[in-house]
């Protein structure tokens, strides 16, 4: 079995309860019950130990019929009596002394039988799925060992606030783990040895380039599933704020067949060290078909930097950023920043007088409403008016995110930092943009 470096580094790690979330594709299922599960077992003193799954079927399907599942990897050692067998009449996998019962957490009456005893080692497949009881029955405690695999869920499930995210990662793959995850496994305190992994299709082997344009190409990017699957990130099923088209999404060459009438750049700025929030410098033209085309985006996050930035050092950054779009795309005159900044629009226009730069830097229009404002682009994006580069990948993923506050007609006050910087830039230009005049 190919193993990247992280799965061994799971393999190795010496958690007493370890989740392992990610996107599909990732191998979470086949390395975790197919070598680490069976690992811990030959080490136990214990006899006893435990497989769930949705169901019986689902285990079969899933963890010992699989291709490089139990039977295929482990067959001449371990025999599975899937209707009991002697003493042991629930389903159950035997190797030596050990046996393995397999429980579907769709049968109540059939776990409750098995609950009650001390367990070695317990895998959960899905555990985002399991019936809560059965869960927080399992964390009495009664095992040695505990892994539960999952695909990302609904940030808003029990599950994840009681028991996935009281773990932690270990610092080596901190940064892999998405700000949003790593915000959400910040709001519960850690357990000790509660390890918390996060896997890709990257960190697949057996993942080909081919198998991953199958994969990329599989779903729509403004689908729930797009973002769970694919992106690996936590997502309600309903919620979503924008339908991002993939006919929205052009190539850079593509871009650089239009004509544009106006470009502009808008800027987002937020400075503490403790969010996920960040500095977002998005640089836009608006075509002489008043098509708005979001053509760049530079995204920094005080959190990730050893020396974070200040206003001062903004105008720097900034300028350099638009003067490398302009030799692309033209000439960007106007930027608008975050009218809630005084500092930084300061900053900029002392820079701005002292180089004898001709910006115009101006306080961005806040006048028409959040609401009013999302109703006009999700518009925009329907008549495909609303265009974004590709390489934007960090508004792509913005636009795949944001969501509405649950049970209110309000939106999050997160993933959409790029969102108000381009905001910023066109809201000046809307009613041209609206009436293509």
């Amino acid at each position: 079995m190919k193993l990247s470096p992280k799965f061994i580094d799971f393999l190795t790690s010496d958690g007493k309860v370890e989740f392992l979330e990610g996107t599909t594709k990732a191998g979470k299922t086949t390395v975790a019950f197919g070598t680490k599960f069976i690992y811990k077992i030959k080490k136990s003193t214990k006899t006893k130990h435990l497989i769930a799954g949705e169901s019986i079927g689902t285990i079969e399907s899933n963890i010992i019929n699989d291709d490089h599942g139990l039977l295929d990897l482990y067959g001449d050692e371990i025999e599975y009596n899937p209707k009991g067998k002697g003493k042991v009449r629930l389903p159950h996998l035997k190797m030596g002394e050990h046996i393995i019962y397999l429980v579907g957490y769709d049968n109540i009456s059939r776990f409750k039988k098995v609950l009650g005893g001390q367990f070695g080692v317990v895998g959960i497949d899905e555990i985002n799925i399991a019936v809560m009881s059965f869960i927080e029955e399992l964390f009495l405690p009664r095992f040695e060992y505990l892994f539960g695999t999952l695909n990302p869920d609904d940030p808003n499930k029990e599950i994840y606030s009681k028991f996935i995210n009281r773990s932690r990662p270990i610092k080596k793959y901190e940064k892999e783990i998405p700000k949003e995850i790593m915000e959400e496994l910040k709001k519960s305190d850690p357990q000790n040895r509660w390890l918390y992994w996060f896997f890709t299709y990257k960190d697949n082997p057996t993942v080909t380039e081919d198998d991953e344009k199958e994969l990329l190409s599989s779903l729509l990017p403004d689908s729930v599933q797009y973002k769970r699957k694919i992106q690996g990130l936590r997502a309600k099923a309903t919620g979503l704020i924008f339908n991002l088209p993939r006919k929205n999404i052009i190539s850079i060459d593509e871009a650089k067949q239009m004509k544009f009438a106006k470009l502009v750049c808008g800027v987002d700025t937020a400075y503490s060290q403790e969010s996920e929030d960040t500095f977002a410098f998005i640089y836009a033209g608006i075509t002489d078909k008043f098509e708005y085309v979001v053509l760049d985006e530079q995204v920094y996050n005080n959190r990730d930097l050893k020396e974070p930035l200040t206003p001062s050092d903004i105008p720097e950054k900034l300028f350099a950023f638009i003067e490398r779009n302009n030799e692309i795309w033209g000439n960007c005159r106007t930027i608008f920043i975050d009218q809630a900044d005084a500092g930084t629009i300061l900053e900029c226009q002392k820079v701005k007088k002292t180089k004898g730069l001709l910006y115009k830097i101006l306080p961005s229009y806040k006048k028409t409403t959040i609401i009013n404002r999302l109703k006009l682009q999700n518009g925009w994006l329907a008549q495909g008016k609303y265009l974004i580069v590709s390489h934007c990948k960090e508004h792509i993923a913005e636009h795949n995110r944001y969501s509405w506050l649950e049970g209110k007609d309000e939106p999050e006050d997160r993933n959409d930092h790029t969102i108000n910087a381009s905001q910023y830039a066109w809201l000046p230009y809307k009613e041209k943009i609206a009436k293509g005049k």
